[in-house]
């Protein structure tokens, strides 16, 4: 099953601005001289047939009324000291003559000069006198931007170098409580963690995700005593707004962070007038130890791995038993435990006990974000009930999900499933738009498009992902390949997967069977089949799903089917995501009356026909 990148949920489940140099100086067509001897009293100079408001309208426009001003001003200072200069050294009266004479004819020289020409940023440029009815369109100010920030994972200065998952947490509680105030636009977190991870530059942190300001510090624990460190930079100026240090007992980390908010708030917004009060993060537990438990444990969903998931159960029930009515920590325990069943060939036992911490959340916390998740998949999974599925995914989002992790969960495990592609790459694509660096948006994407036959669409997120070591995006690269009729770059992107994963990695086998079965190798499917077959008999796990994808390539669709339906009769995650999105519009098996019922046992057709819910 995919992963999620941030807060990974990788099975579970769930104006246009008036350009400012706008034609200021637009001319009318010269107006029509009138008839008779009031035309020609009205003409000036042979030039313009300009009113008198008109003319002085256009003196004040030119700036010729303050040149004149100006002028005089420093004229008569200039004469007046050179008056007393002149008597001091009896200079000739004819000197001071010829200097207040130059100055007179000086005068209009400048008037005329002003009017003919404008000075605008270090450059004269001449201007054409403009009719007194050809009123000048003026720029419309510009739209209000809001104030927008990027939070940056806060540096672990300890010297043990044990406390990242201390750093990232503050950063992430921050980014939520800035998230939480409608006027300020905050990035998404996988995208500012990801740049800040390869090193980037503020000034290149500020284009890629289009924010103003960057938030980043640093923190060091020491036993009892923990110093943050926070700064606001302006990526365009690169000053920075303010930077402070806080040096508290650890069990003031909440107050710290509030504060953090508060100011960060206040710099960008002054008349948000937030007292010292206003509570922007949350305090979820009073124990500082269960606190520092659930971070730990948190810290597996931003890169969920099997091996990972053992010790983040672990941690999380430590923080619940320390504080049974914390519901941060049984969220996450319970999107934990379901999640660990996507890695188990029978995945109830994990299952189970994520539908039992679900339900202490929500008991606790009936909004809290992952539960609703965790619920919204098992409506599916378990209950096949797609339109429970979708409110308790709306409810998350009114609960202030975060857009990544809503929009992947519900395109993989109810959109796409239900093969309403168009909507899953909408709300992908809405998603992309603010978290423009989340892998897991871009092979959901590829996902959706090549279940809907955009191959094109497909194949150019794939050429961006060239390099990557996921696993999960390597599989969708190679599968765009395949569709394209590349079959050297599906084998590329198969080799990574190796490389990063090992070749008895699930996913390097769908990989693997995709590229028999497009070039007609059967007998490296056949081996490859009862490689896996040969680790059942042992007593390993090997998914059924997959088994189910070594018959398709093989082109035994009804051992495929069979080994799918198993899969179902788990609740194994892929059975869910891969099986319908991959199989929906095979020439062969999408037609098929048994797939065709076997989406409609599991709530994903309502006919024989596959017609889909709602």
């Amino acid at each position: 099953m995919p992963t999620d990148g941030p807060r990974a949920m990788s099975g579970i489940g769930v104006e246009p601005v008036a350009d400012p140099d706008a034609n200021n100086s637009q001319i009318a067509s010269p107006v029509p001289a009138a008839q008779g001897s009031g035309a020609e009293s009205s003409k000036i100079g042979g030039q313009q047939n300009m009113s008198l408001r008109g003319f002085f309208k256009e003196l004040r426009r030119r700036h010729v009324l303050k040149v004149a001003v100006a002028y005089t001003g420093i004229g008569i200072v200039l004469l007046e000291v050179l008056t007393h200069l002149f008597h001091n050294f009896e200079a000739p009266h004819w000197v001071l003559k010829v200097i207040t004479t130059l100055l007179i004819v000086g005068l209009p020289v400048a008037c005329l000069m002003a009017w003919g020409f404008e000075f605008k940023e270090g450059r004269v440029r001449s201007v054409p006198p403009e009719p007194e009815h050809a009123k000048p369109a003026l720029p419309a100010p510009p739209a209000a931007v809001p104030p927008s920030i990027a939070v940056l994972p806060f540096e672990d200065m300890s010297p043990e170098q044990d406390q990242k998952y201390l750093g990232n947490g503050i950063a992430e509680e921050l980014l939520n409580a800035l998230a939480s105030i409608d006027a300020i636009k905050v990035a998404a977190r996988t995208s500012s963690f990801s740049l800040a991870s390869r090193g980037a530059s503020m000034k290149e942190i500020g284009e890629a995700l289009h924010v103003r300001h960057v938030l980043e510090g640093s923190v060091r624990r020491s036993g009892r005593k923990l110093r943050v460190t926070a700064q606001l930079i302006d990526v365009e100026s690169g000053f920075h707004l303010f930077s402070q240090s806080y040096d508290r007992a650890a069990e003031d980390i909440f107050d710290i962070q509030n504060e953090i908010a508060r100011e960060i708030a206040a710099a960008l917004l002054p008349k948000l007038g937030l007292s010292k009060d206003v509570v922007l993060v949350k305090q979820g537990t009073q124990n500082l130890e269960a606190y520092n438990l659930w971070l730990q444990g948190h810290e597996y969903l931003t890169s969920p791995m099997p091996s990972a998931a053992r010790k983040a159960i672990e941690q999380l029930r430590q923080a619940v038993i320390l504080d049974p009515n914390y519901a941060d920590a049984w969220g996450t325990l319970a999107y934990v435990y379901t999640y660990q069943g996507v890695w188990a060939t029978d995945p109830t036992p994990s299952l189970a006990n994520g539908i039992d911490a679900a339900a202490v959340a929500r008991t606790l916390e009936p909004n809290g974000v992952l539960p609703l998740l965790v619920q919204a998949y098992v409506s599916q999974i378990v209950h096949h009930d797609a339109r429970a599925s979708a409110e308790y995914y709306e409810r998350a989002r009114t609960a202030g999900v975060d857009l990544t992790v809503w929009a992947y969960n519900k395109a993989y495990l109810l959109d796409g499933p239900l093969g309403r592609y168009d909507e899953a790459i909408a709300v992908l694509k809405e998603a992309e738009q603010r978290d423009p660096h989340a892998p897991n948006l871009q092979w959901a994407l590829m996902e959706m498009y090549l279940a809907a036959g955009s191959i094109a669409e497909a194949i150019a997120i794939a050429r961006t992902q060239e390099g990557s070591d996921v696993p999960d995006i390597n599989i969708l690269r190679g599968l765009a390949y395949l569709a394209a009729g590349d079959v050297t770059r599906a084998r590329a992107a198969l080799a990574a997967i190796q490389a990063a994963a090992g070749d008895n990695f699930g996913i390097a086998v769908q990989l693997q069977f995709a590229i028999d079965a497009a070039t007609g190798d059967r007998e490296d499917a056949r081996r490859l089949l009862d490689r896996m077959l040969l680790e059942i008999s042992e007593g390993h796990q090997v998914s059924p799903y997959t088994i189910g994808e070594g018959y398709k390539a093989l082109g035994d669709y009804e051992r495929a089917i069979d080994a799918w339906t198993r899969a179902a009769e788990l609740r194994a995650t892929w059975s869910l995501v891969a099986m319908p999105i991959r199989n929906r519009n095979h020439p062969v098996i999408g037609k098929h009356p048994r797939f065709v019922e076997l989406l409609k046992h599991m709530g994903l057709a309502d006919s024989a026909e596959g017609t889909v819910p709602g």
